[in-house]
């Protein structure tokens, strides 16, 4: 039998490791199924990683390598939109893994924890820098709350994927449309959660005039 090539090994211990993540959970994990799925000895798993620990971290953070960059030439709708739609369905990004752990939140708050500070958090943080950059461009109301408009942005993808079965499901065009819907909103409204009239709050003609051009282009 030929023998895999080290690039090979690696993509294998990996995906390996994230499937046994799903299944098993951080209490039921082990290095042994780990080396069983990927066809390989356990000695050849600790050449590359110290402990569990290492792997399991290690294993989480690689759905975040592929994360797209910031096109700083691009709009604030465009960018958020091509960062969320890979969140969505990328296969890379764990698409179809994540939902199965959140569905283990509640019985395994330790996975649930340790997958949102190692891929979650890197996510919603550069959702806000592409929302900072969209306030210094002026196509953002200078008063936004970056924290909050980046969970109304990126909760709901991921809540979409865990009800429409990991990004195979549901419509293609949900991001964009959230999007579109959450921007325009953000810069059409002058109106604070308790319906009264918030001037503070209210962008520009000048910022509305820039995201509604940029939402219409997009």
């Amino acid at each position: 039998m030929a023998r895999q090539r080290s690039e090979e090994v690696d993509a294998a211990i990996v995906s390996s490791t994230l499937a046994v993540i799903a299944d098993r959970g951080i209490e039921g994990f082990s290095v042994e199924e780990v080396a069983s799925r990927a066809s390989v000895g356990k000695a050849t798993i600790y050449r590359r990683y110290a402990d569990r620990n290492e792997l399991i971290n290690s294993a989480l953070e690689t759905l975040n390598d592929d994360l797209p960059a910031i096109d700083k030439q691009a709009s604030t709708a465009t960018v958020l939109i091509d960062m969320l739609e890979w969140v969505r369905t990328s296969r890379t990004s764990g698409a179809e893994l994540l939902p199965r752990i959140f569905a283990q939140a509640k019985s395994n708050p330790q996975l649930f924890q340790l997958c949102h500070e190692r891929v979650i958090l890197p996510r919603w943080q550069r959702v806000q820098e592409a929302l900072k950059l969209g306030i210094d461009r002026g196509e953002l109301a200078d008063d936004l709350d970056i924290e909050v408009t980046a969970s109304m942005l990126v909760s709901p993808v991921l809540m979409y994927n865990i009800l429409n079965g990991g990004g195979r499901g549901g419509r293609k065009d949900f991001v964009s449309r959230l999007v579109k819907q959450a921007l325009h909103g953000l810069a059409a409204t002058g109106e604070s959660v308790d319906g009264q009239t918030d001037r503070a709050a209210k962008p520009s003609r000048r910022t509305t005039r820039r995201l509604r051009r940029a939402l219409t282009t997009d």
